[in-house]
């Protein structure tokens, strides 16, 4: 190799350690402030290696002046397409991020996405992977809205059971002390029942306080209608006679269905519970169970008074609890469960309808019929 060569080579050599250290000083400054600086340098610094060598190399060769102007001019026009393509470059990239970011900040702040998707396609990798985590998010919220929207109203259903065997023992209770019951065997029959009844739901309350993800849905079992209902009207007939309610019953024996026991007593204890307590003393309530065209139906009539027509669509409505005067006295308020959450019917309406069968009211001349008709079990007889 020449003398030539060998120096073109060493200077070139020390032009690009030269600029290469300043180019890495520079970028690790303007990096922080700008990406598209950073970008602009680093696109800068291998053109500024050949300029810097050819412009020594040049004057070392004895070119022309002419000659080493002209050199030095086309290195220096052949920066500028480096530098836009660098400036380019970086106003994308910033924009790239700055879509990321927004992304990212809608997935921290539960917000719907909003921008342009990144063009980059690492950036555009990273914004779908957080598009991705979005929806497991979304998901795993609505799974725990809809985990505890259950629990909530499990307990408040439950809450509001509580207090049909509490008014039952309460008017029995009563109705002892002031010697109106004649037959104690069968008010402490009743009473024993309800207590039943409350040690079940209070261990359902129970079973709700574990940290279990939510409470479990029992499976159906073949269930005896006729017992629950006989279950039932135990500890509503004591509460019957205290509040001088005539309680009227005629269930055919041997009524199956499939279902949760539970779940059915709940239902017909809200349904004879509100009777008796909207047909008020001196009126007469009248349950009947009986199996009709492949299903079973417990009617349960009382003398409340009626439910005005524009209200009747509306008493299985979750809250809803009537208006006007006769609220204090009869009809959709009674119904709905004195006190007043207005959750009695609305509870029945979900649970006969969780075991495929439907609830409805109609209008008698005293007062209100309300029916529950349910399939009948497939292994009882017609």
């Amino acid at each position: 190799m020449s003398r030539d060569l060998w120096f073109m080579t060493g200077v070139t050599a020390v032009c690009a350690v030269v600029v290469g250290a300043l180019g890495v000083l520079v970028v690790g400054r303007v990096r922080r402030a700008s990406l598209v600086a950073a970008l602009v340098v680093t696109a800068l610094v291998p053109t500024a290696v050949v300029a810097l060598a050819l412009w020594f190399n040049v004057g070392a060769m004895f070119l022309s002046d002419h000659d080493a102007q002209v050199a030095r001019l086309v290195l220096g026009l052949s920066c500028v397409p480096a530098v836009v393509l660098a400036v380019v470059l970086g106003r994308m990239l910033v924009a790239d991020v700055r879509a990321v970011g927004v992304q990212a900040r809608a997935l921290a702040s539960g917000q719907p996405p909003a921008g342009s998707t990144p063009v980059t396609a690492e950036l555009a990798a990273l914004a779908d992977e957080l598009a991705r985590t979005r929806a497991r998010l979304d998901a795993s919220r609505e799974r725990e809205r809809a985990l505890e929207s259950a629990r909530r109203q499990v307990v408040a259903f439950v809450s509001h059971d509580l207090r049909s065997p509490l008014s039952g023992i309460r008017a029995t209770v009563d109705g002892l002390r002031d010697g109106v019951l004649v037959d104690t065997d069968a008010a402490y029959a009743g009473i024993d029942a309800a207590t039943e009844r409350l040690g079940r739901m209070i261990d359902d309350l129970a079973e709700l306080s574990r940290p279990d993800p939510a409470p479990t849905a029992r499976a159906p079992e073949r269930v005896s209608l006729s017992a629950v209902l006989d279950d039932v009207l135990a500890h509503s007939a004591a509460g019957a006679t205290a509040q001088q309610v005539t309680l009227l019953v005629d269930v055919e024996p041997g009524l199956e269905v499939l279902g949760v026991p539970d779940e059915l007593a709940r239902v017909l204890d809200n349904l004879v519970g509100n009777a008796v307590r909207s047909s008020g003393a001196g009126g007469t309530v009248r349950v009947a169970g009986y199996r009709v065209d492949g299903e079973v139906r417990v009617a349960v009539e009382d003398t409340c008074g009626g439910i005005p027509d524009d209200e009747r669509a509306h008493v299985f409505d979750e809250g809803f609890q009537g208006s006007g005067p006769h609220r204090t006295h009869a009809g959709a308020a009674h119904h709905a469960g004195v006190g007043s959450s207005g959750l009695g019917l609305a509870i029945v309406d979900s649970v006969v309808a969780a075991h495929g069968g439907r609830v409805g009211v109609e209008p008698t001349e005293a007062g209100c019929l309300f029916e529950v008709q349910l399939p009948a079990n497939a292994g009882a007889p017609d």
